[in-house]
């Protein structure tokens, strides 16, 4: 999992002259009428990586295939921040120090590999308690300023940690403002659903009806905010397209009183989740920054007791859910 992703160098060139043909020497006045960032997209031109939700937004504005861009269908998508497979047994470290670095990404890569499983059980349960198409539950990592969710595929079989900054979006609203807000049908009638239009344009989805909720505890602190997409009718057909299972009539005060009386069965495994979400974060961006500085790396390797921990303790939650 990861929360970056960046052009393949495969695909530089390719994308380069893309980019050309498209702005044809009017780059920043393209960039703009994209609603991107200049200096993102030079990042994304160079290979650098990116956020998750930036590089998602630059490829849909410029009709590219995310994943085939970000090389993950190739046999060795080592390039990008994404999980590696654990190392062949005939493939050994090369020193103490690779040995280290590769004990403490896979720890890492075990306990977040549990925290995914949580959270996607945890979405299945509130969207199916309260009639959501979709649910995302946003944790906040407050060191760094962003709600991150696992809300996109990896092209691996696994997901993406895509990092949303709190001044974008409807859930950064809601944690910034610590209220619940609903927006009835339809969103995009709505100021605030700017953020929405661009996710769904890049996910194909449509967005009509949202709920978002700040989660606390109980030092009055932000753990998480989850937010509901779409109220469904009752006994709807799956099968049947979107439109014609919506509830036109919205999240309504008795969803609100609902959700109200379930969120404290959550919370405390919430902020569990929250607490290793930024553990592991953190520890990803420390072991990339840091990779060839021994002293740093076995000081964080002593770590690993700590994160098998945390994971035996997420198990059991999941065990018990």
């Amino acid at each position: 999992m990861s929360r970056t992703l960046r052009v393949h160098p495969q695909y530089i060139q390719t994308v380069k002259s893309i980019w050309e043909r498209k702005s044809d020497g009017s780059e920043r006045v393209l960039a703009e009428e994209l609603g991107l960032a200049l200096p993102q997209i030079h990042l994304f031109l160079k290979g650098q990586f990116l956020t998750g939700l930036d590089f998602l937004e630059i490829c849909q504005a410029l009709n590219l295939n995310w994943r085939e861009v970000a090389g993950l269908h190739l046999p060795d998508s080592s390039d990008s921040t994404l999980p590696v497979a654990s190392t062949p047994k005939n493939s050994l470290p090369n020193s103490s120090l690779d040995t280290a670095v590769l004990n403490l990404n896979q720890a890492v890569d075990e306990l977040v590999g549990v925290l995914c499983e949580m959270l996607r059980r945890l979405t299945r349960k509130v969207g199916d308690f309260i009639r959501a198409d979709r649910t995302s539950i946003f944790l906040l990592d407050s060191q760094r300023n962003v709600l991150g969710s696992i809300n996109a595929e990896d092209g691996q079989g696994g997901s993406l940690v895509i990092e949303v900054p709190l001044n974008r979006g409807i859930a950064s609203l809601a944690a910034t403002t610590s209220s619940v807000i609903n927006i009835p049908f339809d969103v995009y009638n709505d100021p605030r659903s700017e953020e929405s239009k661009k996710i769904d344009k890049i996910t194909g989805y449509r967005t009509y009806t949202i709920l978002a909720w700040p989660l606390f505890n109980k030092e009055q602190n932000l753990v998480a905010v989850v937010q509901l997409i779409n109220k469904l009718r009752p006994n709807c057909d799956p099968g049947v397209e979107l439109s014609r299972r919506i509830d036109i009539n919205g999240f309504t005060e008795a969803d609100e009183s609902l959700f109200a009386t379930f969120a404290p069965s959550i919370l405390q495994v919430l902020e569990r989740c929250q607490f290793c979400y930024q553990l592991t974060q953190q520890l990803r961006e420390d072991t990339q920054l840091n990779k060839h500085k021994p002293d740093i790396i076995f000081q964080k390797a002593q770590l690993i007791t700590e994160l098998k921990q945390q994971e035996q303790q997420l198990r059991k939650i999941l065990d018990r859910m």
